[in-house]
């Protein structure tokens, strides 16, 4: 087991992952650890290109600031420089994050698998659930596979530029492998160096399944009815997500997972009135004409259901209405 986690890789040029590389970038002096940042585009970049890489951020704004010369966010931009990842940096890495589309995760581990150290921490930081069962075959048993669920928001806004839309925090566990005590306390410590408040979880299947719950409901609804995620509590959305929620709970139950609509519909309401003017990533990606990864959302509720033999019509059709437009646009 290594004692050190001081040399770390972020995965993914995307909101999330330069929110992360911003943010361990700024702590890495006091941190004493060597970061750098692996993206899907750099091998089509020249010499020059890669050496003299930037990217830009924008800081948290509090809505509330009173300074109206101060409501810009070009005022808060700044351009900092971008250290991209090389063979020896994989190979080397204590810590991968992959801030990826799920629908990413298996192929860019597949691309860099064997330079992988046995003994490095890989974390998955991506919206939905379906992914560990192919990346366990791409990995050594006793690799540490750790999940990374946040509610930081992150909006990319221009390639290498974002804006970090709102505070949060972030929810880590073992998924798989083998994990020491002292290398879940350093890792807790750095992550939180960087961009508190992450807490480690014993169960963190149990907060997928939440996270999940909610990423079913307000997700395809916004991005079906092109709605920020505040009118999600509209009444007239709650029937449909009562019946949303009802299915989930019952595919929960035949994975051992315990979840109450009540906590479900109040979780719910509470995240959409907290994100009342942000736009769904969902949303965000059938407005922008990507694919999005409802396959891993209202999906895998619908896959699981028919492992199991249980019903699944409301998470099915939205499943299958999201796919629809993403293909016609």
């Amino acid at each position: 087991m290594t004692n050190k986690l001081n040399n770390i890789v972020v995965v993914g040029q995307g909101a999330m992952g330069l929110l992360w590389y911003h943010h361990l970038s700024q702590a890495s002096e006091s941190l004493n650890i060597k970061l750098s940042l692996l993206a899907s585009n750099q091998t089509l970049l020249t010499k020059d290109q890669l050496n003299s890489a930037s990217y830009q951020f924008t800081r948290y704004i509090q809505e509330q600031a009173e300074d109206s010369k101060l409501n810009s966010q070009l005022n808060y931009q700044t351009s900092y420089p971008l250290s991209y990842s090389q063979t020896t940096d994989i190979s080397s890495a204590e810590v991968i994050i992959l801030c990826l589309k799920s629908f990413h995760i298996a192929n860019a581990l597949k691309q860099i698998a064997k330079d992988i150290n046995p003994n490095c921490l890989v974390i998955l930081a991506h919206n939905g659930m379906g992914t560990l069962a192919d990346v366990v075959k791409l990995l050594p048993s006793q690799q540490a596979i750790l999940t990374m669920l946040t509610t930081h928001g992150s909006y990319r806004y221009a390639p290498l530029a974002v804006t970090h839309t709102g505070l949060g925090q972030s929810d880590i566990g073992l998924l798989a492998g083998e994990l020491s005590l002292r290398q879940q306390e350093q890792l807790i410590s750095q992550l939180n160096s960087a961009l508190p408040q992450v807490d480690f979880h014993q169960d963190i299947v149990t907060k997928q399944w939440l996270k999940l719950a909610i990423n079913c409901v307000i997700n395809p609804i916004t991005a079906i009815e092109n709605i920020d995620n505040g009118k999600i509590n509209n009444k007239n959305y709650s029937e449909q997500i009562n019946l949303l929620l009802t299915e989930i709970i019952a595919v929960s139950q035949a994975e051992s997972i315990d979840l109450l609509l009540s906590d479900l519909q109040l979780t719910v309401h509470r995240v959409a009135q907290s994100t009342a003017k942000n736009c769904s990533s969902m949303r965000s990606d059938v407005l922008a004409g990507r694919s999005t990864e409802v396959d891993y959302i209202n999906g895998y509720i619908h896959r699981l259901g028919q492992q199991h033999n249980i019903a699944t019509p409301e998470n099915t059709r939205l499943w299958q209405q999201v796919r629809n437009i993403k293909s016609t646009t």
